[in-house]
Parts: C-alpha cells; structure tokens; sequence
C-alpha cells in the first residue's frame, strides 16, 4: 500500500514472547527476517518464503557486561518475617530540630534500571511507541481539519442556492473534504499498524506458577492499606520523647490488576502504583518499570532482589481493618516506655504489625512498600519467589 499523506510509516513487526524453564525469549518481526533475544543473545534469521532457506547470524550481547552477574542472587523477594526497628509517621513540626538525614527511598532513572539482557527490547518497544505518539498527534490534527471541511462542505450541499450558482466553489468544498476524509482513513490504519502485536507463549511449569502469583497479588491489592515509603530518618529520642527509632513519610498508594499500553496482551497483570516514581507491571519474564509515557525500564526479576519483614508500626493514624494490635506505647514517653507526664494532654497509640517490602539492586531500583496484612504479603512473596525460581537467570552474553 502507498501512503499518500504520511510517507515516514513503518509497519510494526509482531512481537512473541516465550518464557519456560530456560528463562525469556523474544521474537521480533517473521519471514523473511526475524530478530531473537534470548539466553544467548542476539540472533538474527533471514528466510525466503516457501523455499526453506535461511541463514542466522548470532550477536553476543556486549562482553563488558558479562563478569557483572553475581555468582549467587535473590531471587526475588525473600519470604522472611524479621524483627526490625520501630517506625513511626513523620509527626508534625515541634521546637527541636532533628539533625538526622533524611534518607529519600526512590528508584535511578529509567535509563540505568533496563536489564542488560532487554535493552534490545525495550529499544524495539520504544521505537514503536514513538511512532504511536507521532502518528495520534497527527490523526488528531487531521480529525478537527476534517470536521472543519466537514461543516463547509455540508451546509452548502444540505442547501439549494449555491451548491448550484458556486458549481466550481462547491465541487472544490467537497474534494477538500474528501480528502480530509481520506488522511484520516489512513491516519487511522498506519495507527492500528504501528501498534505492537504481542503473542506471549508461557509453559505449564511457568504458567501456573505465574497465575498463582497474579492470584496472589490480587489478594494483596485487597489490603485495607497499602503505602508507599518515600523517606526515612532516625528519631531524636530525647528531644522527640518517642520510643520509636525511625520516622517514616508514607504515601497511599493502590496495588491492582491492569494492562498498559505499552505491550498489547489479553491479560491484566500486577500493577504496582508508586507515589514518587514508575509505576511497576509484573509481566512473565520481566517488570516493567514506567516513569512517564516514554520513559520506562525492563528489569529481569533475577535483577530485582527483594526483602520481606514484620514492622511495628505506632500508628497515629487509625489502624487499618486488617491489621493485628500488638501493643501501645505514649505519644509522649519516657526512655523506658512510660507515660511522660509532664504533658498533660498526654494520649496512648497503637502498635500495629504491618509488612514491608523492599526492592532494591544494584542498577538502582530502590522501591518500598508497607501493607496492613502481613500475611497476604507473605503468600504473595512466596508465590513470586516460586515463579522466579522455576526459570534460569538469563545470561549477559
């Protein structure tokens, strides 16, 4: 098909993705050339349809990066309820000033959290969503050109008197607009070819293994309360008359299962919303890390190791319907727990237990999250940990 309106189009080529035992693979394209990442690296195949003659050459993905990979990982979130210090929400301003640094949890940028080994698809995924952007900027300019036409054209034409004093006036009215009319036809189909076509093929092992987890995180999404932390910093003990040894900034956030534009599949994956950087999609094979529309990230979940502890938590706020009391302590208290009574407004808070994940590697992703149900994080934890495990850490090169 020639393009008449629009001459820098490129067809977008499918994109299947396979995840089984030996770990991801991406097919980019089909006869009579086809791109493969995988395990290996790069492999591209050139065919001639109906004649079964091809040839392959292999790329190996760049060896400065292949002594990087640790001889042992995380894989994924461990599953392990730790005691850890008591945290507390960032009270409001007093006379004395906390000294301490303030420690901001938040993640590089999206240039350096991309696993080396899906840099090639990301660049594929982006090329293509850049030409999206392109081409919808363009259709919409050509859709409110062609209403305009549209409005011109038919006011005289629903009329009697010019359409047949102005013949040439008229006929030039409605070829305008069935040209218009015409751009955006073509708009519309260089759009709906530009948009990537994604075929992703699990196996059974991994299949059911990551269904369980999708299963899993739908029950977390459920949490009375789910924050995001975005700052720490240790408490003034003496100045603050706290018992708490750090003090948090939190934000609500919402966990559910969604799609994203980005990749075209069926199915509604995990959806981790972040108050202060990508938000994360849990695809087979990779997360998906999106800061803005352009900027995003895929990370292997062998590159994003993770941590899961019990907290205490003195929550001023209201203690969430799910979560356990396991104690109170004094707004205001002494070095040993008890009631200072030299305020007399003095008030008891709650100790709840809450559950904190923490995601954190060596390219810099940084995210932090606490739940008001410990163990629906524990079962999710799990159910990531068993996906991960179940397939092989793909290769640098």
């Amino acid at each position: 098909m020639a393009w008449h309106f629009r001459q820098s189009f490129t067809i977008v080529p499918g994109l299947r993705l396979n995840l089984s035992k030996s770990g991801l693979s991406a097919s980019i394209g089909g006869a009579p050339f086809t791109l493969n990442v995988g395990s290996r690296g790069i492999t591209g195949t050139t065919s001639i349809p109906g004649t079964g003659i091809s040839s392959s050459q292999h790329f190996s993905i760049g060896d400065e990066h292949s002594s990087d990979a640790p001889a042992s990982y995380n894989a994924g979130p461990a599953a392990v309820i730790l005691p850890v210090l008591v945290p507390t929400p960032c009270p409001e301003p007093t006379t004395s000033i906390n000294t301490s640094p303030i420690e901001e949890i938040h993640s590089a940028s999206t240039e350096l959290l991309t696993s080396v080994t899906l840099k090639q698809l990301k660049e594929f995924i982006q090329t293509a969503y850049r030409q999206q952007e392109e081409i919808s900027f363009d259709l919409d300019k050509a859709q409110d050109q062609k209403l305009r036409t549209q409005d011109r054209y038919e006011s005289w034409e629903r009329g009697f008197l010019f359409k047949r004093l102005f013949t040439k006036a008229f006929a030039k009215r409605k070829d305008v607009f069935e040209t218009e009319t015409a751009r955006v036809d073509e708009l519309e189909q260089q759009l709906k070819l530009s948009k990537i076509s994604t075929y992703i093929e699990i196996e059974g092992e991994q299949a059911d293994l990551y269904y369980r987890l999708r299963d899993q995180f739908a029950a977390l999404s459920d949490c009375a309360a789910i924050w995001d932390v975005k700052t720490r910093q240790a408490t003034d003990k003496f100045h603050e008359r706290t018992t708490a040894n750090t003090k948090i900034m939190r934000e609500r956030v919402r966990f559910e299962l969604a799609t994203c534009d980005l990749i075209e599949w069926e199915q509604k994956v995990p959806h981790l919303q972040n108050a202060k950087g990508g938000d994360m999609y849990l695809y087979p094979g990779f997360i998906l890390y999106r800061a803005a529309r352009e900027a995003f990230s895929l990370i292997e979940y062998h590159d994003a190791p993770g941590e899961v502890t019990a907290i205490s938590f003195q929550e001023e706020n209201g203690v969430p319907t799910d979560s356990q009391v396991i104690g109170q302590t004094w707004a205001k208290a002494n070095k040993d727990g008890s009631r200072d009574r030299r305020f007399a407004d003095n008030y008891q808070i709650p100790i709840a237990r809450y559950g904190c994940l923490a995601l954190k590697s060596e390219h810099g992703l940084w995210e932090e999250f606490h739940f008001s149900n410990v163990e629906k994080l524990v079962n999710f934890a799990n159910a990531l940990n068993a996906f991960t495990s179940s397939y092989e850490r793909v290769a640098n090169g």
